[in-house]
Parts: C-alpha cells; sequence; structure tokens
C-alpha cells in the first residue's frame, strides 16, 4: 500500500468543505481545521455581539459572524449546490426560492453527513501557523 498525501484544510465553511470532499474524493489524508465548535463558517450564526469592536481587548470574548437573525440569501437554491449535492433537492421547510441561514447551515451539515467529512474535522482548532511538513500532520 502505498503512502498518500496529506493534506490540511483551514476551516470548515462551504469552500472548506467542499475542497475536503474533493480531497476526500481523490483518496488523499485530510484533516480540516475549524477554530470554531461548529461547522459552517459564515453560515454558523452566532446572537452575541462582540464586546470590543476595535479589538484593543486581548482578553475579550472574540465573537466570530457576520450574519443578522432574519438573513437570507442573495442566490436562488439552484445556485448554491453543489454538482453532487443539490440543494433544491432538500426540504428544510421554507420553500421560497432565497433561503435563510438556518436552511444553509442544515444543507453543509448534511453535505458533510452525506460525504461522511466530520470524521476529517479537528474542532476547536485555531490554525496560527502553515509549513510543509515531510513527517505529514500531527
Amino acid at each position: 500500500m502505498t503512502n498518500s498525501l496529506k493534506v490540511a484544510v483551514i476551516g470548515a465553511g462551504v469552500a472548506g468543505l467542499a475542497t475536503a470532499r474533493e480531497l476526500q474524493r481523490e483518496s488523499l489524508q485530510v484533516v480540516v481545521f475549524e477554530k470554531s465548535h461548529q461547522l459552517g463558517g459564515t453560515w454558523a450564526y452566532d446572537s452575541r455581539v462582540e464586546p470590543d469592536l476595535l479589538g484593543t481587548d486581548p482578553n475579550r470574548d472574540v465573537v466570530h459572524s457576520s450574519l443578522y437573525k432574519s438573513l437570507k440569501t442573495n442566490l436562488p437554491r439552484e445556485l448554491m449546490s453543489f454538482t453532487d449535492f443539490k440543494f433544491s433537492d432538500k426540504v428544510y421547510g421554507d420553500p421560497r426560492k432565497h433561503p435563510g441561514h438556518e436552511e444553509v447551515l442544515k444543507f453543509l451539515k448534511d453535505f458533510t453527513s452525506h460525504f461522511e467529512l466530520a470524521e476529517l474535522i479537528r474542532f476547536n482548532t485555531m490554525v496560527t501557523r502553515v509549513e510543509v511538513a515531510d513527517s505529514g500532520i500531527t
């Protein structure tokens, strides 16, 4: 058995999950590093508000969220699909053409489950440095 290339993907948002899926499809050893406790990236809504908007307090509780509660996408479902996993095939309770962030997150969770990507994700892991390593990912 030959050793396959080990690849790190930073972030379990849309781009990271799609990248992990394609690398997995090529039979590469993939690890996805996600700094938060959940997947979804931009689509993971957090109702908290950043307490220090200028970021002057290094001990502040950092809130990563660019969503608001009633946000709907500006793209129709058909354009939010992956080639092998269609958004329009899923039923999440709201039939309107432009889904809300809750539906997008459910879609990403379904995508992750369908392609068994969750086992590749290391949650609560912030990447602070990246370099090529001969010994692989640790």
